[in-house]
């Protein structure tokens, strides 16, 4: 019977203290992780240009010259530039795609000037001093023993001029180079040379 007593002794003591007693936790679980968090950069890299493979070319033919039966020595070709400036559609640069000398009559000449643009510009001139390749625009008291330019048209339409220089000078056999410097009423300064 003592061991009766001393289990049921232990029975209810064990019991009792857990009916009594509490288990407090107090506080929180925090976890800190001090790691450094690297910074994105994003660099823009040029793709590398792969080269692609040139094409295959077929072999040049040499051709034949052909015998020169009409051979154009005597002929003179046209190049230098003319600038239109102060005009109704600002500056504009013109390139000369050809230039001859026309004789007319009575000691008249016309130098014609074809530009890039289609447009042709046409200096009529008198011839009184061979020796002098220099030709001048005069008002009404012009002298008669000058050279002298008597008009001057932009597309078969007349220009009015101020004033205005043109020299022209022999090159070579057939060829010559010319200077112009006219000043227009209303069109502008056309300035330029031109070998022809």
């Amino acid at each position: 019977m003592k061991k009766l007593i001393a289990l049921s002794f232990l029975f209810f003591s064990i019991n009792s203290m857990t009916v009594f007693s509490q288990i407090r936790i107090g506080g929180g679980v925090s976890i800190d992780i001090n790691l450094p968090i690297p910074d994105v950069v994003i660099v823009d890299r040029p793709t590398r240009r792969v080269p692609e493979p040139a094409p295959r070319r077929k072999p040049r033919v040499k051709k034949r010259r052909k015998a020169c039966n009409q051979c154009h020595r005597d002929r003179t070709y046209s190049y230098g530039e003319i600038q239109n400036q102060n005009g109704p559609f600002g500056r504009q640069m013109f390139s000369v795609v050809g230039a001859h000398l026309e004789p007319l009559q009575n000691r008249t000449e016309v130098v014609s000037y074809q530009l890039d643009s289609g447009d042709v510009l046409e200096l009529f001139i008198v011839t009184e001093n061979p020796n002098d390749y220099n030709y001048h625009v005069y008002r009404d008291n012009y002298r008669c023993e000058n050279n002298r330019i008597i008009k001057v048209l932009l597309n078969g339409d007349y220009l009015d001029l101020e004033d205005g220089n043109l020299s022209l000078q022999p090159r070579g056999r057939n060829g010559f180079h010319s200077v112009i410097n006219l000043h227009s009423i209303y069109e502008g300064d056309f300035n330029g040379s031109v070998n022809f």
